[in-house]
């Protein structure tokens, strides 16, 4: 009588298990593996790259150290070249602000007479007035008289001087078409008070 092995349990479920095992063992060495590349990584970024990057870092910080300090530099020479500018600017106008003259003449202009040209010649001594030099057109004689007139009667401007009138044409934008227009220059003074 011979002795016969006899497994009751069925192929396939062993077969599944020899594939589990199998599976089990592989992954176990894959996690091992990663594991190790992965400590060797961190090890490599955060202690041996780390001490390089100190190094650079140092020499980096020089440099931008070096580049902030020369654009500070740069910074105090144009605030050094301001406060000149500013000071030059602040002997200018102390005298009277040119805004205010350039108000009284909005309000005393008519809209037949036009300035193309206006130049203030502010005096640097203080007790002198600035001159003011009118440059313009006007449609009729009348509006420059009026102009004229009203100029004169404004307390800021004082002797009022019409250095020119003449009638001058001028050619319009329809071609060959022309326009006769009073070309005047007015000379004046600016009061200080």
């Amino acid at each position: 009588m011979a002795l016969r092995e006899i497994n009751l349990i069925p192929n396939e479920i062993l077969a599944q298990r020899h594939l589990l095992r199998h599976l089990f063992v592989w992954a176990g060495c894959l996690i091992i593996s990663l594991s190790l590349i992965f400590g060797s990584y961190l090890y490599k970024t955060h202690v041996v790259l780390a001490k390089k990057r100190s190094l650079t870092s140092l020499k980096d910080t020089h440099s931008q150290l070096g580049a902030r300090i020369e654009e500070i530099k740069r910074i105090k020479e144009e605030i050094e070249r301001l406060a000149q500018q500013q000071s030059v600017l602040e002997t200018v106008t102390r005298t009277q602000a040119y805004s205010q003259v350039l108000l009284k003449l909005a309000d005393i202009m008519n809209e037949n007479t036009w300035l193309t040209q206006l130049d203030i010649d502010g005096s640097k001594d203080a007790n002198h007035d600035a001159s003011l030099k009118l440059t313009g057109f006007s449609l009729y004689n009348e509006e420059l008289g009026n102009f004229l007139s009203q100029l004169s009667a404004e307390p800021l401007f004082k002797a009022v001087l019409l250095k020119y009138a003449k009638e001058t044409n001028i050619l319009n934008q329809n071609p060959g078409e022309s326009v006769k227009l009073i070309q005047f220059q007015i000379e004046c003074n600016i009061s200080r008070g």
